[in-house]
């Protein structure tokens, strides 16, 4: 771990879930192992929160993914949202980190731009010239 050396547990609100505190040894501060984390702050267990991100993942809505894991709908939304929020971050930080020249980042947006194009194509229904289904 480098700089950082185990300083205790704490015991999560909510899940009862024990956490690791971690300190550091250059500034002497102490915190969670889940410190600016999706899991830090939320009252819900870490497998509850990994399920709610699997249903979103897999297609399911808030209201389909909180009647399937039997949780508010309104907790549901939040946990997506916050979700969203942090792998916005983490993506953006991500990218602004690689140092491409031109040619790479061309190519990057072709590979982006075909993929959006196989994406419509997939998802467009199979019909046929008049509109209709084909079986």
């Amino acid at each position: 771990m480098g700089n950082l050396v185990k300083a205790g547990t704490y015991t999560k609100k909510g899940s009862g879930e024990t956490k690791q505190m971690l300190k550091c040894k250059v500034c002497g501060s102490r915190f969670s192992e889940t410190h600016n984390t999706l899991f830090a702050g939320i009252h819900y267990s870490d497998d509850t929160i990994v399920s709610i991100i699997k249903c979103i993942a897999e297609g399911n809505g808030i209201r389909a993914t909180s009647r399937i894991l039997d949780l508010s709908k309104d907790r549901v939304n939040h946990i997506a949202l916050i979700a969203g929020r942090h792998a916005e971050m983490m993506l953006s930080n991500l990218l602004r980190s690689l140092h491409l020249n031109e040619c790479q980042l061309d190519e990057l947006w072709s590979f982006v731009r075909k993929k959006k194009l196989l994406t419509r194509k997939s998802s467009k229904p199979n019909m046929d010239k008049h509109g209709y289904g084909r079986h």
